[in-house]
C-alpha cells in the first residue's frame, strides 16, 4: 500500500513539474512578443500609426496663411537642410529646403539645393521640375545657363 502511494505521489509531482514548465514557457512566449527588445535598432522597429481624427472623420483643416518673406529663416532652413544632405538624410533635407523656399520664394540657393537633394534621393523628375521652376521664377539669373545644362544632364539620366 505504501508503495502505491509513493508511485501516485511521484506521478503527481511529475505532472506538477510539467504544468509549471509549460506555464513558464507560455509566459515567456507571451511576454517576449509583447515587450519590444531593447537592442533592436530604431530603424528596424515597425512604425507606430497615429490616427488624426479630424482627417479620418472627413473634416478638412484650414489652410495655412502664406508666410511673410523672412530671409533669416530661409537661410536657417537652408543651412539645416545642408547638414541633413551631408548626412545623406535626403527626405529631411528636402523638407528643410521646401521650408526655406516657403520663407523666401525666390531663393536660388534653396531651389538649387532642393534639386540636388531630389537628384540624390533618386527623384530625377522632381529635380528637373525644381530647376525649371527656379529658371521660371528668376529669368534674369546668371545661373540659368548652368541650370539648363543640369536639366539636360538629368534628362539624359532618365533615358
Amino acid at each position: 500500500m505504501n508503495f502505491k502511494i509513493k508511485i501516485l505521489e511521484k506521478r503527481l509531482y511529475i505532472k506538477f513539474i510539467k504544468v509549471v514548465i509549460a506555464g513558464i514557457i507560455a509566459g515567456f512566449v507571451l511576454f517576449s512578443t509583447l515587450v519590444p527588445a531593447q537592442d533592436v535598432p530604431q530603424a528596424a522597429r515597425k512604425p507606430v500609426l497615429i490616427r488624426d481624427t479630424d482627417i479620418a472623420d472627413g473634416k478638412e483643416s484650414e489652410p495655412e496663411p502664406p508666410k511673410e518673406p523672412n530671409p533669416a529663416k530661409s537661410k536657417e532652413n537652408l543651412n539645416i537642410g545642408n547638414q541633413y544632405l551631408k548626412k545623406r538624410n535626403y527626405s529631411a533635407a528636402i523638407s528643410r529646403y521646401i521650408e526655406a523656399i516657403a520663407w523666401l520664394e525666390n531663393s536660388i540657393p534653396a531651389y538649387e539645393a532642393l534639386a540636388r537633394a531630389y537628384e540624390k534621393n533618386g527623384d530625377i523628375t522632381k529635380a528637373i521640375q525644381t530647376l525649371e521652376a527656379v529658371i521660371e521664377k528668376n529669368p534674369d539669373s546668371a545661373k540659368n545657363k548652368g541650370f539648363q545644362a543640369k536639366i539636360t544632364g538629368l534628362r539624359n539620366k532618365l533615358m
